[in-house]
Formats: structure tokens, C-alpha cells, sequence
């Protein structure tokens, strides 16, 4: 079995509105608009994936307040998760999630 890796994930990496060099690291097409943190953090539970209680100093699994470091007036959170995946894949499992989730509630 593979070792589990600890990812760091930022709403902005999901957000539809933002471009890749805003930071955004899926396609537009699987992208959802705004993201929350909260959402991050149940779309990883959904897929079995392990929010990281400890990790190096102890930092809790969701950090609310946080500013991605491409725009600190904006604090948006972060969530540090388990994943066997590599950050591309969590990303695009987690960004399909959310979007399907909020195609449930949507109906």
C-alpha cells in the first residue's frame, strides 16, 4: 500500500472564477464557482479521504481565516487532508464531488 500524503488544499484551486495563473488547478469544466472550505472539507469526507488532525505542529484539519498567499485580503481557509492520490487527482476528485453535491441541493 502507498504511503498517505499530506495535501494542502486552498478553495481558490477549485473556484470556476479564477484563472490558473490566479491559482486555480483544475479545468474550468469541473471547477465550481466560489467554493467553501466547509465544502473542501465534506467532499473529503464523502470520498473517504481523511482530514489531517496533526500535521508537523499540531495544525487543526480546517483553518478558517487563512489567506492564500496570492491574495491575503481574502480569507478564504484551508484544509489539510490524507490522500494515496497524487494532488492532481484529490483535486479533481474532491472539484467532481462539489460539484455534484451542489447539483443535489440545486434540484
Amino acid at each position: 500500500m502507498r504511503k498517505q500524503k499530506k495535501i494542502l488544499l486552498w478553495p481558490v484551486y477549485l473556484d470556476s472564477s479564477r484563472t490558473r495563473k490566479e491559482g486555480r488547478r483544475v479545468p474550468k469544466s469541473v471547477a465550481v464557482s466560489n467554493p467553501s472550505v466547509e465544502e473542501l472539507k465534506g467532499a473529503s469526507e464523502t470520498l473517504g479521504l481523511e482530514p489531517e488532525v496533526e500535521i508537523g505542529r499540531a495544525q487543526p484539519e480546517v483553518e478558517i481565516g487563512r489567506a492564500h498567499p496570492a491574495a491575503p485580503w481574502q480569507k478564504t481557509g484551508r484544509i489539510w487532508i490524507a490522500s494515496g492520490w497524487s494532488k492532481s487527482q484529490t483535486l479533481m476528485k474532491i472539484a467532481k464531488e462539489v460539484a455534484s453535491v451542489r447539483r443535489r441541493t440545486d434540484k
